[in-house]
């Protein structure tokens, strides 16, 4: 569940099923005709991702807090992270 209790300009933060996601840059409320809302967050920002590069291969480092919330979105991450 996607829920934002702020005001404009941009003073909340938005969370998705009960996760705050502070490193929300943007996000889009967009419903087409079939009456269902799509959500779409911008995740830039202080500590919402990092890149690690070592042993040849990089690897994509997401903050606990953004992870929790993707992964209540239905997100996998990756075997072995």
């Amino acid at each position: 569940m996607f829920a934002f209790a702020g005001q404009w300009p941009f003073t909340g933060t938005p969370e998705v099923d009960g996760h705050p996601l502070a490193a929300v840059t943007s996000w889009d409320v967009h419903a087409g005709p079939d009456g269902i809302p799509v959500v779409t967050l911008t995740l830039v920002g202080p500590g919402a991702l990092s890149l690690a590069l070592g042993s040849g291969a990089a690897r994509v480092q997401v903050a606990d807090g953004t992870r929790e919330a993707l992964m209540s979105l239905g997100w996998t991450p990756p075997a072995g992270n």
